[in-house]
């Protein structure tokens, strides 16, 4: 349990849980109508943000 409330501390699981959440109203609800062009904007907006998040990271989720 006690690794579980590190990682929900962790600013790339928090990302990770909203673009789930995210994804999943998308899926059901169509809440954006989005293009395919718009779509590949979006992925390669994701990309980038795990690559900053990536850079971010000083340490491991074990150790906050």
């Amino acid at each position: 349990m006690d690794i579980i409330l590190k990682s929900l501390k962790s600013k790339t699981v928090q990302f990770s849980i909203a673009l789930a959440v995210l994804s999943i109203l998308q899926g059901y609800v169509n809440l954006l109508p989005v293009s395919a062009s718009g779509q590949a904007m979006v992925g390669c907006i994701i990309a980038s943000c795990v690559t900053v998040l990536r850079f971010v990271t000083t340490k491991p989720i074990s150790a906050k």
